[in-house]
């Protein structure tokens, strides 16, 4: 209830002025939610922090840092070993991974979660870490992934799960894994279609681009972005958290559409108590008012929200904005 009475404040804002008085009190930086939780689950693990460092494949130096609100973990594979470390189920593995990484939930048809759902079903108590990552280098070593292979079967989540819960051992699970290996090329098809379409239906017309490299250099993206969006074109794994954002606002999403964009990577929506991504409603919101995402009016503009963007976060002061400022376009005089 309280993540739902921020969301509504946040939409009652009239501009920035009220999100910095009305909202940040109320909320706090990822850093500092992750130092909190972090120091909890060492405290909870039963190796002391140089143990725990190592099986997260750390060092004692990244750990402290991760302690002391002072950075997090650089990688989505680093949360899954802190998660295995921790011996988590699959329940708070899925909140490790959304809530504090900020990545997508555990994905059975992706190799490397499989694998992690594999071994933390199975009770390897104290070698976990180390059995975790022993089986994805073993499996990865005798198969050869081939991103081009079609999908032969089309399989529900739900169906997979069930099938990879039937595994028993590491040897059943190598054999798994290669009759459905076009699962895991595959695995993302729904996220790479949604983007393609919206690219398609915002820049793929004689009146702007005729490919996707030429629509990559009329919006001015960065260099970065560029290759998310060749990457998402030839189905190539997917972004992260930030990069779906920054893609949503590049083709001039609502709310509702990005949030669509992050449940299809498997990814929490747009979160209201994450004090970066509540700028990010605001913004939205406020464009959405103002009529910029009407793409059928004629005074649509599809840099406007980009532009827009950029002028709010340059006024404020958060940890996330440098970096994610430099994935929008500088704002020119002509457009």
């Amino acid at each position: 209830m309280e993540t739902l009475l921020i969301k509504d404040a946040i939409g009652k804002c009239v501009d920035i002025d009220d999100l910095r008085e009305e909202i940040f009190p109320l909320l706090r930086t990822q850093k500092e939610m992750w130092a909190d939780e972090i120091n909890r689950i060492i405290e909870e693990s039963p190796f002391n922090r140089t143990e725990f460092a190592r099986h997260c494949g750390v060092s004692r130096m990244a750990l402290n840092k991760w302690c002391n609100g002072i950075n997090l973990p650089g990688s989505r594979e680093t949360f899954l070993r802190i998660g295995v470390a921790a011996g988590y189920n699959r329940e708070k593995m899925d909140l490790l991974l959304q809530r504090y990484g900020r990545y997508p939930a555990l994905y059975s048809k992706s190799l490397e979660d499989c694998v992690c759902i594999f071994v933390i079903e199975h009770d390897y108590g104290l070698e976990a870490s180390e059995k975790y990552q022993y089986i994805l280098n073993r499996i990865k070593e005798n198969i050869i992934r081939d991103d081009s292979v079609e999908v032969t079967e089309n399989i529900s989540t739900v169906k997979f799960d069930e099938k990879l819960a039937a595994v028993q051992d590491e040897d059943e699970l190598e054999r798994f894994i290669t009759e459905n290996i076009s699962m895991f090329a595959n695995a993302y098809h729904k996220f790479y279609s949604y983007v393609r379409m919206n690219i398609q239906t915002n820049y793929m017309d004689p009146l702007k681009a005729h490919s996707i490299h030429e629509m990559a250099e009329i919006q001015d993206l960065s260099s970065s972005t560029k290759q998310c969006i060749y990457a998402i074109w030839q189905k190539k794994w997917y972004p992260t958290r930030n990069k779906i954002i920054s893609l949503g606002l590049h083709l001039s999403m609502d709310h509702e559409q990005i949030d669509e964009m992050l449940e299809l990577a498997h990814m929490e929506p747009l979160c209201a108590r994450n004090i970066f991504e509540s700028v990010i409603m605001f913004i939205l919101e406020d464009a959405s008012l103002k009529n910029m995402l009407d793409s059928t009016s004629k005074n649509y503009d599809q840099d406007a929200l980009c532009n827009y963007a950029r002028e709010v976060l340059s006024q404020l002061k958060l940890p996330e904005i440098d970096s994610f400022l430099s994935e929008l376009p500088e704002e020119q005089d002509e457009w």
